[in-house]
């Protein structure tokens, strides 16, 4: 967690879509925190990846994340990047199912 909040602008807009979008590190960490700290790795898993003339970095990439216990989430995501002029992350959307998501989770 403490590596994604260094990479994010303070400000930084994050919708983990079809989620409610939110604002800011401290809102970032609140959402993600407490299902990265029940993870006892992570990885992403890059298939694509794509820069537009403008910046905006696009990935499609399969997200696996080792839960304590032995369990693995393993998500497929679409994920779009876009920079300030610092190189931090100002805007972060990943577009997943959801659903896809929650049987994992049950």
């Amino acid at each position: 967690m403490d590596a994604i909040l260094a990479a994010v602008a303070e400000g930084v807009f994050y919708h983990n879509i079809p989620m409610a979008p939110m604002t800011g590190k401290a809102a970032l960490k609140e959402f993600a925190g407490p299902f990265l700290g029940g993870a006892e790795r992570a990885e992403w898993e890059v298939h694509h990846i794509a820069e537009s003339r403008d910046g905006v970095v696009l990935s499609e990439r399969t997200d696996h994340f080792h839960m304590a216990g032995g369990k693995t989430i393993t998500i497929r995501v679409m994920g779009a990047l876009e920079f300030n002029a610092v190189g931090e992350i100002a805007k972060w959307r990943d577009y997943f199912d959801l659903a896809e998501f929650q049987s994992q989770m049950a």
